[in-house]
C-alpha cells in the first residue's frame, strides 16, 4: 500500500515459499533418483567411496556448466557490442546529436525514452541478468557435480539454452518476452537444481553419508 510516498505494509511471502517449497522437493526427488540409478553402474562412475574424490563423470559439469556456460556469456556479450553500433546508427538517422555518447562505452546502457534505447536497454539487460547469479551457478555446479555429476550436468545443458531463448526474447524491446518461449523459464530450474545438488554434497559430507 502507497501512503504519502512510501510503501507500507509487508511483502506477501506466501506464494515464494510455496514456490520455493514445491521446487527444491522436486529437485530433492530427481537428485535422489539420480543416485539410485549411478549406483547401479557401481565403480563405473564413482571412484573410492571411503574418500571424496572426483566422478568419473565429473568432465561434464566441468565442459558444461563451466566451460559452455562461459561461451554462452561471451556470446551474449558480442551481441551487445552489435547491438550498439546498430541502435548507435538508426538514432544518427533520426537526427540524434548524442547518439554516439548515448550508445557508446563506458555506458553501460542507454540513456532517454526511444525506441532505439529500449532495445539497446534490453538487448543489454538480456546479458546482464545472467552475470547476476553466474558465480553462484558455477560454484553450486562445482560443487553439487561432486555427488550429482549427470543431474548438474544436464541443468547446465539447460541453463546453456535457456539463456539464449532468455535473452534473444528481452531483445525484442519487450521485457515480457524474456519468458515467451517455454523454455526460458528454466534458468531457474536449472538453478535450483544446482544449488540442490550443493546442498545434497554438503549434508552427505556433513553426516558422512558419502
Amino acid at each position: 500500500r502507497v501512503h504519502g510516498g512510501r510503501i507500507r505494509g509487508r511483502y506477501p511471502l506466501t506464494m515464494p515459499a510455496a514456490f520455493l517449497s514445491k521446487t527444491f522437493a522436486a529437485c530433492a526427488a530427481i537428485l535422489v533418483s539420480e543416485r539410485y540409478l549411478l549406483s547401479l553402474f557401481g565403480a563405473c562412475c564413482w571412484m573410492d567411496k571411503k574418500s571424496i574424490e572426483v566422478p568419473k563423470l565429473y568432465f561434464l559439469v566441468i565442459l558444461i556448466n563451466v566451460v559452455a556456460s562461459t561461451f554462452v556469456l561471451l556470446t551474449l556479450g558480442f551481441r551487445v557490442a552489435a547491438a550498439r553500433k546498430v541502435f548507435a546508427a538508426l538514432a544518427k538517422q533520426k537526427d540524434d546529436k548524442d547518439a554516439e555518447e548515448r550508445f557508446g562505452l563506458p555506458k553501460m546502457y542507454a540513456e532517454g525514452f526511444s525506441e532505439e534505447a529500449k532495445k539497446f536497454n534490453c538487448a543489454q539487460r538480456g546479458h546482464q541478468q545472467p552475470l547476476e547469479t553466474y558465480t553462484s551457478f558455477v560454484v553450486a555446479s562445482l560443487i553439487g557435480g561432486l555427488r550429482h555429476p549427470l543431474i548438474t550436468a544436464l541443468a547446465g545443458l539447460v541453463w546453456c539454452t535457456a539463456r539464449f531463448t532468455w535473452a534473444e526474447g528481452y531483445a525484442s524491446g519487450k521485457p515480457d518476452n524474456r519468458h515467451a518461449h517455454f523454455l526460458s523459464v528454466h534458468v531457474w530450474t536449472s538453478m535450483f537444481l544446482v544449488l540442490s545438488a550443493a546442498v545434497s554434497t554438503a549434508l552427505s559430507m556433513a553426516t558422512g553419508w558419502w
